[in-house]
């Protein structure tokens, strides 16, 4: 994310801050949220998947707002975002090829022609990194997200120094259209043009991640809502997608527990159906913390805190998931909490020592390399 060093848009800080800590939160969730032994879904921990959906989406809308539209050359876009964010991310996607983890906490990546092949696992690993994540760095999914639209954000950037409001909502109505593609796709599986030989339909073009980065830039330049009516909105959106979301997936949940005692088949595509980040109501939520947000009156003392741990938080995230699961592991059997409260115990001490080793690898040469 770009930087500026005169003048910081504080509202942006905080939400990153905050978009970083429930990403930390959900992934400490991970060694708590499902309970293999007794076929359940924990209630509390359910609770907490559902109320940080909008972590990844949040990351993607400011990226829109501090980089677009471009004010530099291509050229130098595409070197900055190399330095502060590819750089780090392949060194630490290497670096967790071979830091070990507690295997009952690591998940999987997508399979392919060459996962059970018998290749050694780290080779496969780090050859994985150019195309696709792995068991090394699940975690690291959305970032190629990111990296794709980066790659589009010059096509875009002359279309929004000249688009009009009417221009961005036209936009913004198709892609909402699309969000609801997968649940009419329930009764029709091909729609609009698609076909075997064929999935690229109508509409195709406005569905998406990049519907967010449209959203950013349209809610950061356009909500002229006071902070009351901005806030009011927010918790409304926010509450009514949360209500959708939570309804969805304990819907979700009953149907993978059924799939896998019938079957014997963990199917973890019906788990993320109602929680996919590309959901109406996974949307609405995003757009609910993002306008409450903005619209907070910030303290100067605050931005100054929030200020220094945005500039860390790229850091923290890339270091937060090792220390996520063997934290996680060492610390579910001795707390001896109540597993909601355990989790956002765990979230907190993860952000605390992530934020520890951050500082320590700043002071090194070419830190910038290593934490963004």
């Amino acid at each position: 994310m770009q930087e500026t060093k005169n003048k910081r848009i504080a509202y942006l800080d905080v939400l990153r801050v905050l978009a970083t800590f429930m990403v930390i939160m959900v992934h400490a969730g991970d060694a708590y949220l499902y309970e293999a032994s007794t076929l359940t879904f924990r209630t509390a921990n359910s609770l907490y998947a559902v109320l940080l959906r909008a972590s990844v989406p949040l990351f993607i809308i400011m990226s829109s707002i501090l980089l677009l539209p471009i004010k530099t050359d291509n050229q130098t876009f595409f070197k900055r975002r190399f330095v502060r964010v590819v750089i780090p991310f392949l060194f630490w996607s290497i670096i967790y090829v071979f830091l070990p983890v507690p295997n009952k906490l690591a998940f999987g990546g997508p399979t392919n022609a060459l996962t059970d092949g018998g290749m050694n696992v780290y080779l496969y690993n780090l050859l994985m990194i150019p195309l696709n994540f792995t068991g090394s760095n699940v975690h690291f999914w959305f970032i190629y997200i990111i990296l794709g639209l980066y790659l589009f954000m010059p096509v875009i950037s002359p279309w929004l120094k000249t688009a009009s409001k009417k221009a961005l909502l036209f936009y913004l109505a198709a892609w909402v259209a699309t969000l609801f593609f997968p649940y009419l796709r329930l009764v029709f599986p091909q729609i609009h043009g698609e076909c075997d030989w064929n999935s690229f339909g109508m509409l195709y073009y406005f569905g998406g991640y990049l519907g967010y980065i449209i959203l950013g830039y349209f809610l950061h330049h356009y909500n002229r809502l006071n902070t009351i009516y901005s806030i009011g909105m927010g918790l409304l959106l926010y509450a009514a997608g949360a209500g959708l979301t939570y309804v969805g997936f304990i819907a979700d949940q009953n149907a993978f527990l059924h799939k896998l005692a019938s079957h014997g088949v963990e199917d973890w595509k019906l788990i993320e159906f109602n929680i996919s980040y590309l959901a109406p109501n996974v949307v609405m939520m995003t757009t609910g913390v993002f306008i409450m947000v903005q619209k907070l009156h910030i303290p100067e003392t605050m931005r100054k805190v929030f200020a220094h741990l945005s500039i860390k938080s790229y850091g923290i995230f890339l270091v937060h998931y090792i220390l996520c699961l063997w934290l996680s592991a060492l610390l579910k059997d001795v707390l001896m909490l109540h597993p909601g409260v355990e989790q956002l115990v765990v979230a907190v001490l993860i952000s605390i020592a992530s934020y520890g080793v951050v500082r320590i690898l700043s002071y090194m040469p070419y830190s910038k390399y290593m934490v963004g």
